[in-house]
């Protein structure tokens, strides 16, 4: 098993019957280049009441996980471009199943993809985005995997 397994897999959460295993992981925060402040994480219950307690501070919460099973998933790349100019305002592989960004009010572009094992293609989706002033835009994204909740692999 690597990262790029489904987190709910990897920690055992819900009805998945698998071991934990020791992860070295923690929120991650950072600037874009575009001084864009941004925080990545959601990998248990304490980084996300840790998050939550300060969405109030970010305009986008986008959720990773998986098709079907719904299981959060991890090493997504994300790049988050504005719709009027075309150009990143940010790049990031998520260090969880939740990226929060401060994105000022206009039209974005979020693409992500996500690869399940180093031999398969990348899954690439898109979705148009508008944030307005003074709220916080949350989408999820559902990627296709051989991950479900309940199997042991």
């Amino acid at each position: 098993m690597n990262r790029r397994k489904s987190i709910a897999h990897l920690l055992g959460w819900g009805l998945c019957a698998a071991v934990v295993l020791p992860l070295a992981h923690a929120i991650e925060r950072g600037t874009a280049d575009s001084a864009l402040a941004y925080v990545s994480g959601g990998i248990g219950e304490s980084e996300q009441a840790a998050l939550s307690a300060e969405k109030g501070r970010y305009s986008f919460w986008l959720t990773t996980a998986a098709k079907g099973s719904g299981a959060y998933l991890a090493s997504v790349e994300v790049r988050i471009l504005n719709a009027r100019t075309r150009q990143s305002v940010l790049e990031h592989t998520m260090d969880g199943p939740w990226l929060f960004a401060a994105l000022p009010a206009g039209r974005y572009e979020v693409e992500a993809s996500f690869r399940e094992s180093a031999g398969q293609p990348a899954q690439t989706l898109k979705k148009a985005l508008t944030i307005r002033t003074g709220a916080l835009r949350h989408i999820f994204l559902y990627f296709n995997t051989s991950d479900e909740v309940g199997s042991e692999k």
